[in-house]
């Protein structure tokens, strides 16, 4: 009777795990599918394998498909999807471009002795050329007709750079006493936000939203929306991403993935993800902004090399995720985007 028993235990459990693992399997592919109509997360990497540039990524197919020679640094999408937008930090050019997404032109928007001289007419130090791969021009996006980006590796200056009557222009949109993680501007018809995501005392980091005077480009008022754990010195691509109509974001909270409302002053953890020896490294809402990507990074040894980072995308309404790829050691990552 007891083996009978312990049978019938046996054979339960392994139907359970068949049907645990069938479901789990389902949901993967019903994620899969339903990304698979979204626009492509791109990326800029350096492989291990002597493989290099930037590339557009297939998340049915898990596969990488090379769209440019060129390293794209810290690269971001045109509102619209049809640009991507990076620094380029090389010896055959330096300062930032931007990349057609039909038919992959590569097109220079300003070299960095321009903007050096743009720089040092508006009081700001000189950047210098010391070797590929390690930029000090951060997160270059499309604004109005022009770009910003931070300048140097502080951020703690966000330059806006525009050409009038062909004349090259750059002003200062914003600047603080501390450094920043990443920031995001929001257009809008009567006003524009300005996301930033900054350091905040010790062990914390904070995320606020101002309003930018349309007429001056002034940024007005400092609302301060949330305040998160402070992340690694070493990883500073930031910790959260903004919706397009400015009411959401998301954002990491150890052990959680959570969404804010603004307009309701409330969040809902999504999914999470405990990190052992671990990092988070990227954080982005796809385009129907159901979906989130995410990319965690697992620590190098003593910083003998970059993350190992490992891919995920968690459905917002259902928690359900997948891991979708883990890249292997050497692998470099200079910037990614959905």
């Amino acid at each position: 009777m007891k083996r009978i028993n312990l049978k019938k235990i046996v054979v339960c459990f392994l139907a359970f795990m068949c049907i645990f693992l069938g479901y789990k399997k389902y949901n993967g592919y019903k994620i899969i599918l339903n990304t698979s109509n979204q626009p492509p997360i791109i990326f800029a990497a350096d492989f291990n394998s002597g493989d290099k540039g930037t590339f557009k990524y297939n998340v049915k197919t898990s596969k990488a498909e090379k769209i440019s020679d060129y390293i794209f640094h810290e690269l971001s999408y045109s509102e619209d999807y049809e640009k991507i937008i990076g620094v380029i930090w090389e010896d055959r050019f330096q300062g930032i471009a931007e990349l057609d997404m039909k038919n992959y032109v590569f097109r220079p928007i300003v070299d960095l002795e321009e903007l050096n001289k743009c720089a040092k007419s508006i009081g700001l130090d000189e950047i210098k050329y010391h070797m590929h791969g390690v930029t000090d021009i951060h997160m270059p996006k499309f604004y109005k007709g022009g770009y910003t980006f931070f300048w140097k590796d502080s951020r703690d200056v966000i330059c806006y750079f525009y050409k009038e009557n062909d004349v090259q222009e750059m002003e200062v949109l914003y600047k603080t006493d501390h450094g920043n993680y990443s920031y995001f501007i929001k257009e809008g018809n009567d006003k524009d936000l300005l996301f930033v995501e900054s350091r905040h005392e010790i062990y914390n980091q904070k995320i606020e939203r101002r309003n930018i005077n349309k007429n001056n480009l002034e940024t007005l008022g400092d609302e301060e929306l949330l305040i998160t754990s402070r992340k690694n010195f070493s990883n500073s691509t930031g910790n959260m991403d903004v919706s397009n109509d400015t009411n959401r974001i998301v954002y990491y909270q150890k052990p959680n993935i959570s969404i804010y409302d603004i307009d309701k002053n409330s969040k809902i953890n999504i999914n999470s993800q405990y990190l052992f020896w671990q990092d988070m490294v990227y954080i982005k809402f796809s385009q129907n902004e159901r979906y989130v990507f995410y990319a965690v990074g697992n620590i190098p040894f003593f910083w003998a090399d970059g993350y190992r980072l490992i891919f995920y995308i968690v459905d917002s309404k259902t928690g359900n995720k997948i891991q979708l790829d883990k890249w292997k050691n050497g692998d470099t990552f200079y910037g990614i985007d959905w």
